[in-house]
């Protein structure tokens, strides 16, 4: 099994000692984020991860604090505990249990220069109010808040222009009632409007913070949590975990992203130095107060303009494809019935390779966000999408007929029965990773298969039914083969394979399971499929992915 770097190993035991003062104190937390992903998908940190999320609700973090304010030693030394009500500058509603020991200074955080080691960041959920129009409010309201307290730089910088243009006007207008009766008493105001639901008359949480609409229902808080190993030690992930992630990382969150998509944080770094080492040469020369001011005079600034920039970033983003459509026309045009010949010969790798201009184009961060569509035509859209969808790819697929619904013109039949299939293979996905409720999988399959025969999704559910119930060798001859048949439709499916190493292992045939496995992981990024590989045959394709990611990394 692969090493964990030094910041993994210090945040590691960062996060034991939080659960262990939990447990103390009887304080309720989740995993989140990153850390949350990595113990439900793989029982470990990801690779690349560089920090750790918890989610916490306002009343275990009012308890908290109010421990560690008013109890002696209830941090470890070297340890301290950042918010804003008991830091200088620090304009932030995350909570922040910070090694004072190490380094890890972001730009934000270097003039309140105390939450500058390696830390664990705490989500705050506040409960909100019944209703949709009052939940609309609420959230204006905590963007805006948001906004206003931090001066460092733009929060909500995730908006769209139309969701901006009315976050602006609300903002504009507390702006001016700072000006007229001052920051603290406005922004007092607001918090204590935000936070004065009850959690026993709420359906609902959302996190305190920017634009990600982090809305949970109030049963992933409130009842029994789920618990998953996390390195060596075991953590709390809340009730049915799998619908966290789904919803704040989309119907992906099972895949491991490759190697370009892997999120790192840039921050100056240093494993070994304590970071007033850096602080205690700057904050002297500098006039902190003065600084403090002109960033809220550059934030507002900043605001103002934001609109406009968005503005000319999606007519750049137009433009570029503009551009690009010239090879896209190139690449696809008059070839729709031959397209359509590659699509029923399942030639998905000369597919690809014909729509490889549209995909890169249509992949750039800006036309993805701006929903820009380069001109195709419906016909050539849908056999693109129809192979994604057989290659078990109906997140991908979901993306692009987003963009073109976003287009003034009504969908076609073929397009509208690809809608139709992305929303039952989200029902399945769910039914099968989410709820892992067997009788709703199978229910499902008996209400699609004969409509949507040789859907890859629907072969896998299958599999999976099978899998869940079987109790002899016969059971696991009928699964073998079944897999064989799928994978003469689609004999790519790494999550096929793997389903049959195990059949094949069941019936004793080890060498060729063996073999199985190995070719599995090597055909899917799904991190369930690696986990359930690596627990059955001891071949773990994360130490792979560590090997990988670090000779990439000493390659830059």
């Amino acid at each position: 099994m692969y090493k964990l770097n030094r910041i993994q190993k210090n945040l590691y035991q960062l996060l034991v000692e939080l659960d262990e003062i939990c447990k103390k104190y009887d304080i309720d937390y989740l995993l989140a984020g990153g850390a949350s992903l990595g113990s439900i998908r793989n029982r470990r940190f990801m690779p690349w991860d560089d920090d750790i999320d918890l989610f916490i609700t306002r009343d275990n973090w009012n308890k908290l604090r109010h421990i560690i304010e008013t109890e002696e030693n209830v941090l470890p030394e070297g340890r301290s505990m950042v918010y804003k009500e008991n830091t200088p500058y620090y304009c932030n509603p995350l909570p922040r249990y910070v090694n004072t020991e190490t380094t890890t200074i972001y730009v934000s955080q270097s003039l309140p220069a105390k939450s500058c080691g390696h830390q664990i960041e705490f989500f705050i959920f506040n409960p909100m109010p019944l209703g949709e129009k009052a939940k609309e409010e609420y959230m204006d309201k905590l963007h805006v808040y948001t906004e206003l307290l931090s001066p460092y730089f733009v929060v909500n910088k995730r908006a769209t222009l139309e969701e901006w243009e009315k976050h602006y006007e609300l903002y504009e207008h507390y702006c001016q009632r700072i000006d007229e009766e001052g920051e603290e008493k406005v922004l007092k105001e607001l918090e204590d409007e935000l936070q004065q639901y009850s959690p026993k008359f709420c359906d609902q949480y959302c996190v305190f913070w920017g634009y990600n609409k982090h809305v949970y229902d109030k049963e992933h808080f409130q009842l029994e949590s789920e618990m998953g190993q996390f390195e060596d030690g075991v953590f709390p992930l809340g009730y049915r975990p799998e619908g966290l992630l789904r919803s704040a990382y989309g119907d992906s969150w099972m895949y491991i992203p490759e190697y370009e998509e892997q999120l790192i944080h840039n921050a100056v770094r240093n494993d070994f130095l304590p970071f007033e080492e850096y602080s205690s040469r700057y904050l002297p020369k500098i006039n902190r107060e003065s600084i403090f001011e002109k960033c809220k005079i550059n934030k507002r600034n900043n605001a103002k303009v934001y609109y406009n920039r968005r503005k000319v970033e999606m007519l750049i983003a137009k433009e570029i494809v503009a551009v690009g459509s010239v090879q896209v026309s190139k690449d696809l045009d008059g070839k729709d019935d031959y397209l359509r010949s590659l699509l029923e010969d399942k030639n998905y790798d000369e597919l690809s390779a014909e729509f490889g201009n549209f995909t890169d184009l249509q992949n750039i961060e800006n036309v993805f966000k701006y929903n820009i569509l380069a001109p195709i035509s419906d016909k050539n859209l849908a056999t693109y999408l129809f192979s994604l969808i057989e290659q078990g790819r109906y997140f991908d697929a979901s993306k692009y007929l987003n963009a073109r619904e976003a287009q003034d013109k009504p969908l076609n039949d073929e397009l509208n029965r690809i809608m139709d299939i992305i929303s039952i293979c989200h029902e399945i996905s769910v039914a099968r990773y989410d709820l892992k409720d067997v009788s709703l999988v199978q229910s499902l399959v008996d209400e699609y298969e004969d409509t949507y025969d040789d859907l890859l999704d629907i072969y896998r559910a299958r599999i999976w039914i099978m899998e869940n119930t079987a109790e002899s060798i016969d059971d696991y001859k009928m699964i073998d083969e079944l897999c064989s048949h799928v994978l003469s439709l689609y004999p790519f499916d790494g999550e096929t394979m793997a389903f049959q190493a195990n059949a094949k292992t069941k019936c004793g045939q080890k060498k060729q399971a063996m073999k199985l496995y190995r070719k599995s992981v090597d055909h899917t990024r799904n991190g369930i499929i690696w986990q359930k590989v690596e627990d059955e045959s001891g071949i773990s394709r994360m130490d792979m992915e560590a090997e990988l990611i670090e000779e990439l990394n000493n390659e830059k």
